[in-house]
């Protein structure tokens, strides 16, 4: 062990070097030795967050952070020693950490996991913030013991299982009320944040929500997010996420719908200004006017898939900016119409779907936007899904009636053309010399 400081940093340089030179003799490693020099990476990572917090809990209980010309916060301290932060409020975690050990307001124990790298120190941080809220609620006798599970966790490195425990240790060691109270909280701290924009057509958002919504929320998504097989029955190529992302649009599109009897209408409005030249083209974009959303792009695919359903109006317009009438006022199927559909088609037509009527939306088989008309027999049901494929795709859905001899010989129903582009050949049809490529 080395006898004294110049020696420790004499060594966290040459750790230094050796980490700026390993990408250099990578290549001599065996996949035996790269997981072996990963790990021995993430022990040295470790270690480095453990003597970090260490410094400045020594900083702290001697006020270093303060001395000199222009006393410092310590967040400020760090950033101006440190170039792995920029901003205060990227060292907050570990500050907050440093002050609870340099007050002694964690135990021993924790405190000499963290500072050992025992205890990772995002783990750990959590922990004692978990404990910190927990602890007025818990009967006195069972504080210690809370701290014990809770260094336990923090050493595991655990966060998802250190973030359970605190409704738990309420309702074992707490008073009767507590577990209300703690619910009750967590209501008022259910958040949902604005969209957030890296530039790209992905918006991020967060979601915070109490155990119970949380709860209501997974039941209601649960039967809309399974896997939806193809029309050849191949796998749904959509990963879990991503089949939830869309399993909650699906919730919100039937939400907005719920004051409509009947499917495929909706209460929510966008409008959408979009160049006539685009449209004759097929190539361009829309944009977004009069909302909160105004000033976003969305591709024509997306902008007629939109206004299918009603969640969108699109609005043409000349080179000069003016609006276009194109001669059809009526763009929504009416209740009437819907009903008509849903007894004729039962549900989405795409091939291999079986998601019921209540779950899709009227689509305009020629566009209403390409001079499509807005009645049954340029009409079908698609659920939100097979909606988005059957734009993003270009595909051509026909009228028709079932095989001869068959059954359902003189039934109508809706066939599709699966292959891209198909809707091209068909909206030729519908306007003879039209180029739709």
């Amino acid at each position: 062990m080395p006898a004294s400081l110049a020696q420790v940093r004499e060594l966290i340089t040459a750790a230094t070097a050796a980490l700026d030179t390993v990408r250099e003799v990578l290549w001599q490693a065996g996949g035996h030795e790269l997981a072996q020099v990963m790990a021995e990476i993430g022990e040295l990572a470790l270690a480095g967050d453990a003597a970090e917090v260490a410094v400045l809990a020594e900083t702290l209980a001697r006020g270093e952070h303060r001395t000199g010309p222009a006393p410092l916060a310590i967040a400020d301290w760090v950033c101006v020693h440190s170039r792995r932060y920029a901003t205060p409020a990227g060292a907050a975690t570990r500050v907050r950490l440093a002050e609870h050990i340099s007050n002694h307001t964690v135990p021993d124990g924790l405190s000499e996991a963290v500072v050992t790298a025992t205890a990772p120190v995002a783990a750990a941080a959590v922990a004692v913030a978990e404990m910190l809220r927990l602890r007025p609620d818990l009967q006195a006798g069972f504080i210690d013991t809370a701290w014990d599970t809770y260094t336990q966790l923090a050493i595991a490195g655990d966060i998802a299982q250190i973030r359970k425990l605190r409704p738990a240790l309420i309702a074992r060691y707490g008073n009767p009320d507590d577990l209300a109270k703690d619910e009750d909280q967590a209501r008022d701290r259910a958040g949902l944040s604005r969209g957030y924009s890296d530039g790209g057509a992905l918006l991020d958002y967060r979601l915070r929500l109490d155990t119970q919504s949380a709860a209501t929320l997974e039941a209601a998504l649960g039967p809309l997010s399974g896997p939806i097989p193809g029309p050849n029955g191949d796998p749904d190529p959509r990963p879990a996420e991503t089949r939830r992302a869309h399993a909650l649009l699906e919730l919100i599109t039937r939400a907005v719908k719920a004051d409509d009897s009947i499917v495929g209408r909706s209460s929510t409005h966008t409008t959408v200004v979009v160049p006539l030249s685009d449209l004759i083209d097929d190539h361009g974009y829309g944009t977004v006017i009069g909302s909160l959303d105004a000033g976003r792009f969305l591709s024509l695919t997306t902008t007629r898939a939109l206004s299918c359903a009603g969640h969108l109006t699109p609005v043409v317009v000349d080179h000069h900016g003016n609006p276009v009438l194109i001669g059809r006022t009526k763009r929504l199927f009416t209740p009437a119409q819907v009903a008509a559909l849903i007894v004729r088609d039962a549900g989405c037509t795409f091939p291999g779907c079986t998601r019921p009527a209540d779950w899709s939306d009227a689509h305009h088989l020629i566009h209403w936007s390409d001079g499509g008309t807005t009645d049954l027999d340029n009409a079908a049901l698609l659920c939100r899904l097979h909606h988005n494929t059957v734009h993003s795709r270009h595909l051509a859905g026909r009228l028709t009636t079932g095989p001869p001899g068959s059954p359902d010989e003189h039934r109508l129903r809706i066939e599709w053309d699966l292959t891209p582009g198909s809707y091209a050949h068909a909206l030729n049809e519908f306007r003879p010399g039209h180029d739709a490529a």
